[in-house]
């Protein structure tokens, strides 16, 4: 990483106008300020850290109705590609443009990797073995049309055209009419082109960790009733990593009416609701996704930042640990060194599987124990073992490579996706 007088001979050629709202970096204080940041400001931020750091790199992946980018910095050892073996991992803010505590979370846990790579072991570790993609705002036409100290009214919680976006993804339950929106249509094209394993997606509203299914097979419109997915033991240890590392949310009952057991509840149990963002990542992107509300009031005002980010801070960090516990592997031709892209990968009889990358890649997110796992493809003999998972100690994922021995057969290809 440049050393940081490296980035003050760099920021001393730029006009003076230019480094000054920077000199508090320079001088080794925070660039993020605990202050509300919209749409312009994010970006100053987002292209700050770009430009002053070797383990950023900042990207759009598509644009608003109204034409704002959709800015994710990636951060990493080496931010700008996907290294084979390490898993992506996924933060996005802002959603509903009222609810803007993530938006300003993510850009705090942004200034603290950059500024703890190189000094603090863990967030070193995890940056050489991972790259997370921060979206910190993906409603920034909402976020613009928000305002600070509503805590309760749904201005600015739409896009745009007032679709709410975490009611705009195909639905596994149901069929889902509202017209695709453009920051909807962005999500759905980043997670099938990058291998996430782990997401999470901020609220504001409630003091909660949720978890799919966020539907049932009765829809929206029936009971609030326990919607069990197929990984519901993993879903529930990532819920509770983050409310037992929160400074406030395990106790259940933060926010007045409400109350969820150790803070974390099942979506559809909470309420259901068709076309959710968690679900459909899960589903088509093959990605572990849960929902954090992390603040009762929408948008509270500014002086409780600080606080905010003191309760969030260690609770971001163990999650993202997160990625890194389970099973990972590569499957290839038995006998070589080619991999098997979109090969199925099954754990036990959980009723659900996932694919492997192009580079013939999986991650999954698992409690300790023992599994059998099952690797398939047409045109291949498929391969079970046992697996055992190790205790819950950071960074140690079982490693299992797996080789496939072509059949010479072949039947319809899976339908399921390729990721690059």
């Amino acid at each position: 990483m440049t050393s940081e007088p490296g980035r003050t001979a760099r920021l001393l050629l730029l006009p003076l106008v230019l480094w000054l709202p920077w000199l508090p970096h320079i001088l080794g204080q925070n660039v993020v300020p605990f202050e509300y940041h919209n749409y312009s400001q994010l970006t100053q931020v987002l292209e700050f850290h770009q430009n002053h750091s070797d383990i950023t790199h900042l990207y759009s992946i598509g644009q608003s109705v109204q034409g704002r980018e959709l800015w994710v910095i990636a951060i990493s050892d080496n931010p700008t590609v996907h290294e084979v073996g390490e898993p992506e991992v996924q933060y996005v803010g802002n959603i509903h443009g009222n609810e803007v505590i993530g938006k300003e979370l993510l850009l705090h846990l942004l200034e603290d990797l950059t500024g703890g790579y190189g000094e603090n072991e863990t967030i070193s570790r995890f940056l050489n073995s991972t790259r997370l993609h921060i979206l910190p705002a993906m409603n920034p036409d909402g976020l613009e049309g928000s305002f600070e100290g509503d805590c309760y009214s749904s201005i600015g919680r739409g896009n745009a055209l007032n679709y709410d976006l975490n009611r705009n993804f195909p639905d596994k339950f149901e069929e889902n009419t509202h017209p695709i929106q453009p920051e909807t249509r962005a999500i759905m094209n980043w997670a099938r082109t990058i291998p996430f394993s782990l997401s999470a997606i901020f609220h504001g509203g409630a003091m909660v960790a949720n978890y799919p299914w966020d539907n049932t097979p009765l829809g929206q419109d029936g009971p609030s009733i326990y919607s069990r997915s197929p990984d519901d033991d993993i879903y529930r240890h990532l819920a509770l990593t983050y409310s037992e590392n929160h400074g406030s949310m395990y106790q259940g009952d933060v926010c007045s009416g409400d109350f969820f057991e150790d803070g974390i509840s099942n979506g559809a149990d909470w309420y259901p609701l068709r076309g959710g963002m968690q679900d459909w990542v899960y589903i088509h992107g093959d990605c572990l996704t849960i929902t954090l509300e992390v603040s009762c009031c929408k948008y509270p005002t500014e002086d409780q930042l600080r606080d905010h980010w003191a309760e969030n801070k260690n609770s971001l960090i163990e999650l993202l640990l997160q990625a890194h516990r389970g099973i990972k592997g590569q499957v290839f031709i038995n006998g070589t060194d080619t991999p098997v892209p979109d090969a199925t990968v099954t754990i036990g009889d959980r009723g659900n599987s996932f694919h492997t990358t192009s580079a013939g890649e999986f991650w999954r997110i698992l409690v300790p124990g023992q599994y059998s796992v099952t690797v398939s493809k047409a045109g291949f003999s498929s391969e079970t073992r046992t697996v055992t998972v190790p205790s819950n100690l950071t960074f140690s994922a079982a490693i299992e490579d797996f080789y496939l021995v072509e059949t010479g057969t072949s039947s319809a290809p899976n339908a399921s996706m390729v990721h690059p």
